[in-house]
């Protein structure tokens, strides 16, 4: 990396050329204006002569003079040690220079978060950190900083009881507080320590243009400004210790609040932090909690069940808060019926790999991750999800729009251009959302996700795009196996609806084409779901986002998207397979990989999928699927002209298929999955020459497909594609253009785009007059352009022009 940036070289130079340096660094700063002065002359040297440099007075020429420097240092490397000093002892004086400019009315921030009127108990915390403060902790040297970490899983109150913790203890630190949210719950989330250095500068009193461009020297700066001030500084929701340390006062007089749900070993081994548990609150503490939430009265009635209530919450303070709002704002929402939603709801939230809680994949993986057996994130995304089913659609909608991009805050227009309406409209939804503890207020009209809450957002958001996927492919390719619960809502009951509504669906052409144009339409967010879903760490609503976007591939393409959506899906299955997820999936998404590969000609790469798909259907003693793996190499056969191959392949399959127990996993598509490889068969014979065999076999496929019951038109149609293909190939082409105009017939109603086109570029195959051919060549070619096939495109316009 280049360490001579723009910003950090003008910074420095407009610092000494501005006469900062020396008038308030003494000698020191005199010497590094005047080292900037011959730093110049030596540059100018190398030049080439002209008028010596002078000192720059205006933005131009400081830019000009710091782009010579620049320049010299990347063309002689004497030069660059030398620049390279220069700036680290500008750095440094810079800082000294800041620090005086407070020493006649220091500021005293109070950045502190106000307390909440639910807080309760904690007095455990308090006398943990107050004991460190007053030295009982034998464990903490005479003069070193006092750092106490309060730490605990999410959701559990750190955050609360740290502020709590502040301020009952304000009086000892006179000289202000400090406080930043680290945003530690991922490490993608979690902000820089430079960050906040420049945000605690500012509230120091150092005025913007003083605060140095390096995190190095922003920490110095921050210690010179800390030093000999009693103080307390609260860093919440730390990530790691790299996080923090560079946020630590070096005054002995101050006190450092870290809260983190990670324990956080080498803060304690290396600054000895003293680590304070935060646990769940007492059963006692958890009714009062909910009690002063939801009011006195309202528990009065039916104390008994309310008491049940708040156990149902694990004494996670959010759960209880989330609760205790929903009570308040629903006067007729009885603690018994409460009781019982929380009973049936609690079992959906107990089916996550290896019996974990949904969605904190990292702390999973962290061996320094804080919570010793059950994790309280399944109580407090209960009350979350029972909240949520309270709102309005129109706030739920805005819930889950806000819920997928970890936003540091929204204010009330972001909000409403998320939800594309207007911000009185916006506003009142986001109010909707605070009451019902879903979002906090961190300012005027700015508000926040909980990361737990966020969670549930975004688990709500993924599960109701795969509902939309399941249902949609269900009507595009029917008849086909599936593995995972989704489609199992497919045949009836309450669906996501846009185009096709709530409630069971009859499949018919209409239906199918309304259904292809809902995936097409949704299709860049189905690829945002399943990497929100594989990232959270939902990996059974990953791989069975990638099952149902089947039959959007199938029929449309997109194979850029298919292979990078499934290339997730894969790694997400494979996680499944290794805990107690289904162990089908991984095959199964490793063929659907495979066929976006092949679409692409990545044949090699196809090729390694199947035979890892085959290996994992082996492993996980799925007969069905080794039989589609098996298949699915004889298709990559085929494109690659291997027929014989691909023959035998498609006899492979065949075997495996009998395998299967007459009621074994797989055995009711047994008779499709005949069918199609009959046709594949035909296929292959063709390639090789054998026409009559192939026509032979490709009438056999005809017939089992229109013996299926529900009748599969759209493979149908494909077998007329490859009848018609055979007579062609036969040198018939008057035999061909009878199946081909009813495949086209079919592939129009089915909305089945790239397959018409293909269609259609065999029915021109039918004629030697161009006359004829032509207007089954240019249908093709706006098919192909509609799907977005440049290689389509280009070959049917070239057929065009040598038709003209």
């Amino acid at each position: 990396m280049d360490p001579f940036t723009m910003t950090a070289v003008l910074a420095a130079v407009d610092t000494a050329a501005s006469g900062a340096l020396s008038g308030a660094a003494g000698e020191l700063g005199r010497r590094t204006a005047e080292g900037l002065a011959g730093l110049a002359r030596r540059a100018w040297r190398r030049d080439g002569g002209g008028e010596p440099p002078a000192a720059p007075s205006d933005d131009d020429g400081r830019r000009a003079l710091a782009g010579l420097l620049i320049e010299r240092a990347r063309a002689e490397p004497g030069f660059a040690r030398d620049l390279a000093s220069w700036l680290r002892e500008s750095e440094w004086l810079a800082a000294a220079a800041a620090a005086p400019a407070a020493a006649a009315g220091e500021p005293r921030p109070r950045m502190l978060p106000p307390l909440t009127s639910a807080f309760t108990d904690r007095e455990d915390i308090l006398a943990a950190v107050t004991g460190l403060l007053d030295g009982r902790d034998g464990a903490i040297a005479a003069g070193a900083p006092l750092i106490a970490l309060l730490a605990g899983p999410a959701g559990i109150g750190k955050t609360a009881a740290a502020v709590h913790c502040a301020r009952a203890l304000a009086d000892r630190f006179p000289d202000g507080e400090l406080y930043a949210d680290l945003r530690g719950a991922a490490a993608a989330t979690a902000v820089t320590p430079s960050e906040v250095l420049v945000r605690f500068l500012h509230h120091l009193g150092v005025p913007p243009e003083r605060v140095p461009a390096g995190e190095q020297a922003q920490a110095g700066l921050y210690r010179e400004r800390t030093a000999g001030r009693r103080m307390v500084v609260l860093l919440d929701n730390a990530h790691g210790a790299a996080q923090v340390v560079p946020l630590l006062t070096a005054s002995p007089g101050s006190l450092v609040l870290v809260t983190s749900r990670h324990r956080l070993p080498a803060l304690v081994r290396d600054h000895g932090a003293r680590t304070v548990p935060v646990g769940p609150l007492s059963d006692a503490d958890s009714f009062l909690l909910l009690t002063r939430l939801a009011g006195p009265e309202r528990v009065a009635a039916q104390r008994t069940h309310a008491e049940a209530v708040a156990v149902r919450c694990g004494g996670v303070p959010l759960a209880l808060c989330e609760t205790g709002a929903r009570v308040q704002v629903r006067e007729r929402l009885s603690w018994e019926s409460l009781e019982r939603e929380f009973a049936a709801v609690t079992g959906g939230l107990r089916t996550y790999g290896q019996g974990q809680a949904p969605g904190m994949p990292d702390d999973a993986d962290r061996p320094d991750a804080c919570g010793d057996g059950g994790s309280p994130v399944e109580p407090a995304l209960l009350a979350t999800d029972l909240s949520y089913r309270d709102l309005a659609p129109d706030a739920a909608r805005l819930y889950r729009l806000l819920g997928l991009c970890p936003w540091p805050d929204i204010p009330v227009g972001a909000a409403a251009a998320a939800a594309d309406t207007g911000e009185a409209e916006a506003r009142r939804l986001l109010e909707t959302l605070a009451a019902a503890h879903l979002l906090e207020e961190t300012g005027e009209e700015r508000y926040r996700f909980h990361d737990l809450v966020r969670l549930h957002a975004v688990r709500r958001t993924v599960t109701w795009y795969l509902r939309l996927a399941a249902r949609a492919d269900a009507l595009v390719v029917p008849g086909r196996w599936h593995l995972g619960p989704a489609y199992a809502r497919t045949a009836g009951g309450s669906g996501p609806g846009p185009g096709f509504g709530p409630g069971p669906v009859e499949r018919t052409p209409e239906a199918a084409r309304e259904a292809l144009a809902v995936l097409r339409r949704e299709r860049a967010n189905l690829a945002e779901a399943v990497r929100a879903a594989e990232e959270h760490g939902f990996d059974e609503e990953a791989w069975q986002l990638c099952e149902a976007m089947w039959g959007l591939h199938l029929r449309l393409g997109f194979h850029d998207q298919w292979v990078a959506a499934h290339l997730r899906g894969v790694e997400a299955a494979r996680r499944c397979a290794t805990g107690f997820g289904d162990p089908r999936a991984e095959g199964r998404i490793r063929v659907q990989l495979a066929f976006g590969y092949m679409g692409l000609g990545r044949y090699t790469e196809a090729e390694a999928q199947l035979t890892a798909a085959a290996a994992a259907d082996e492993r996980a003693g799925h007969h069905r699927g080794r039989a589609t793996a098996t298949e699915s190499l004889g298709l990559l056969c085929l494109r690659q002209w291997r027929y014989e191959a691909a023959e035998e392949h498609f006899r492979q399959a065949r075997r495996a298929l009998d395998a299967i127990a007459p009621d074994g996993d797989g055995a009711a598509d047994v008779p499709r999955a005949d069918a199609l490889l009959a046709h594949h068969l035909g296929r292959a014979l063709r390639g090789q020459g054998r026409h009559a065999e192939a026509l032979a076999q490709l009438a056999d496929a005809l017939a089992r497909f229109r013996a299926l019951p529900g009748r599969d038109l759209y493979n149908e149609a494909r077998v007329r594609m490859s009848i018609g293909e055979t007579h062609l190939a036969a040198g018939d082409p008057a035999a061909a253009r009878t199946p081909l105009d009813e495949a086209l017939a079919v592939m129009e109603a089915e909305g089945a785009v790239l397959q018409r086109a293909d269609a259609a570029e065999l029915r021109a195959r039918c004629s030697t007059d161009p006359q004829e051919s032509a207007p089954y060549l240019r249908l093709a070619r706006s098919l192909y352009e509609e799907a977005g096939d440049a290689a389509g495109v280009s070959r049917t316009g070239a057929l065009l022009r040598g038709t003209g």
